[in-house]
């Protein structure tokens, strides 16, 4: 194990009736269907639409959320549950690492989902065949689901005390637990959480915090793996103005605006050097001595190779090294900055070459990457024969993320796994993709990825991040 063992004696969900339990689980997946239906696709956003039903969930458990919509449609909400600490003083520190308040924290928006490739409306909530479909069942409002059903349970333990769980400290509950949900997260956060921490800065005030993605299984070489994440990447998209000739289509030559489009696009694709930081040299040294000599030679050659061209097909078994392909393809990710092309744009008529294109390009940059350095690394690939008839504009930025990797928490996460499975694999995790840790981190409160779920070997759930 990569991660700290230490768990307070006694683990507190031991003690859940299993029929409460069982309960409870049934309507976190009630809830889910409720918070898909709850459309709230960014851009727009229309945010409050889930809110609402967040509120509505909550106010039912005898609970009293606070509402706040700083922009019209863009509703956030946060409830807060006591614990023993804070009821014991009244000058409680909520960042006191000893007895400071966990945070909870969910993004309420979704990306759109283009029909192609669903067969369900990605907006019904579909229950079918054991699992709740639908956009935002993965990222992150099925999460949200299960961070409410937390709450409930706590409730529940509050009510079984005779205690009023919005005014009383939970029995067994030493912190305080605060629950946020914000918009805007799939673009930036700056219209969601960055304005709770302006206006209400109480919601995020805690000693430590929990997001998205991590705990989840990876299945490798017969082994599951939870990865739980410490860091995360940063973004640095770029605006690309390719300039070319305009001309008649009859007559086509290499200075057409999308030929040399074309061209950016292929250099851009090629996957750039390993970069080994401290947080991918902990996953590199826990997975080498995890895993058997097979997954570790292909490790190996994961961590030499130049090409993505052996990359297995989103619907391809695990290769002979025993490793899946989601987590191959997790890995070249977390391993390197990358640079993927995502929209280009070019030309009239179907019978004018033209004059100019535009690509947008989404870099995903490790810890130490500047948006500076981003732009130098396009530039180094486009090459010194196409750079002068490409403008390089930054558009959006966000810098990667970091968490110290002997956290209290981490030993509570990793306890909480192997309390169920003993056998299981924990290591530190860089998540490719930037979450709302983006705001938490700079603010001073330590966020890591924990959202766990035990998965199916065949379940690709890491593809499922906007995707079908």
């Amino acid at each position: 194990c990569a991660l700290p063992i230490c768990f307070p004696a006694g683990l507190p969900s031991a003690s859940v009736d299993p029929a409460l339990l069982a309960k409870i689980g049934a309507e976190a997946a009630d809830d889910l269907v409720q918070l898909i239906r709850a459309e709230s696709v960014n851009p727009p956003g229309n945010e409050t639409r889930a809110a609402r039903v967040v509120v509505e969930l909550l106010r039912r458990e005898g609970l009293e959320p606070e509402f706040h919509e700083p922009i019209p449609d863009r509703g956030n909400v946060s409830v807060r549950l006591r614990g023993s600490a804070s009821a014991s003083t009244a000058d409680y520190d909520a960042r006191d690492p000893r007895n400071g308040a966990l945070l909870l924290f969910a993004h309420l928006d979704v990306v759109p989902a283009n029909q192609d490739g669903w067969t369900v409306d990605p907006f019904a909530g579909i229950v079918k065949e054991g699992y709740v479909w639908g956009r935002g069942a993965v990222d992150m409002k099925g999460a949200l689901a299960v961070q409410i059903a937390v709450v409930r349970l706590l409730c529940a333990r509050a009510r079984a005390a005779g205690l009023d769980p919005a005014r009383d400290p939970i029995p067994g509950l030493r912190r305080d637990l605060i629950l946020t949900a914000t918009a805007d997260e799939e673009a930036g956060g700056l219209e969601g959480i960055a304005l709770v921490l302006r206006d209400r800065p109480h919601w995020l005030d805690a000693a430590v915090a929990l997001t998205e993605a991590g705990g989840m299984t990876i299945s490798a070489a017969g082994r599951r793996i939870y990865p739980i994440q410490v860091a995360e990447k940063g973004f640095a998209r770029f605006a690309l103005t390719i300039g070319g000739r305009w001309g008649h289509a009859s007559m086509p030559d290499s200075d057409s605006a999308l030929i040399r489009a074309a061209l950016v696009v292929e250099r851009l694709a090629a996957p750039g050097p390993v970069r080994l930081v401290d947080e991918n040299r902990a996953l590199v040294d826990a997975l080498r001595a995890a895993l058997p000599a097979a997954a570790s030679a292909r490790l190996d050659a994961l961590l030499a190779e130049e090409t993505f061209a052996d990359a297995a097909p989103s619907n391809a078994a695990a290769p002979a090294s025993g490793c899946a392909p989601e987590l191959l393809r997790a890995l070249r990710a977390v391993l390197r900055d990358t640079f993927a092309p995502t929209i280009i744009a070019s030309g009239i008529r179907s019978n004018v070459l033209p004059g100019s294109a535009t690509l947008t390009v989404d870099s995903s940059i490790l810890p130490g990457t500047t948006a500076d350095d981003a732009r130098r690394a396009i530039a180094e690939r486009i090459g010194p024969e196409l750079a002068p008839h490409v403008d390089i504009r930054l558009t959006e930025y966000g810098a990667a993320v970091s968490n110290a990797l002997d956290h209290e928490i981490l030993g509570v996460a990793s306890a909480a796994i192997r309390a169920r499975e003993p056998e299981a694999i924990l290591m530190p995790a860089v998540a490719p993709f930037a979450t709302d840790a983006k705001i938490t981190v700079p603010a001073g409160i330590p966020t890591y990825g924990f959202s766990p779920y035990l998965l199916d070997p065949q379940e690709r759930f890491m593809e499922r991040f906007h995707g079908v």
